[in-house]
């Protein structure tokens, strides 16, 4: 990450796309390599976790309108949708889905 006394013009930043990320943190502008994904290996402990992501992604879209909508109203206010509040509470093992 380097930072920059000015944001360069838009014709010098789409010269740059897929080397250079240009960005703005905290109202100073910056750059940086140009992420790349990590493709499709993944660490072991990573890995091991998608069969329980996938399980619960589809026992959402299984429950009932009226759920989704108290997990809704729960997650409320606390930065989290009522999806990510369901995945939470079952992967940190508060309840057990069958």
């Amino acid at each position: 990450m380097g930072k920059l006394k000015v944001m360069p013009q838009q014709a010098i930043i789409d010269g740059f796309k897929g080397t250079i990320d240009f960005y703005v943190y905290m109202g100073i502008p910056c750059f940086r390599k140009w992420p790349k994904s990590p493709g499709k290996l993944r660490a072991p402990a990573v890995m091991a976790t998608w069969a329980s992501f996938s399980y619960i992604a589809n026992k959402w879209l299984l429950l009932p309108d009226e759920i989704r909508a108290a997990y809704e109203e729960m997650a409320s206010g606390t930065g989290m949708t009522g999806r990510d509040m369901f995945t939470r509470s079952y992967l940190s093992g508060l309840f057990d889905v069958p």
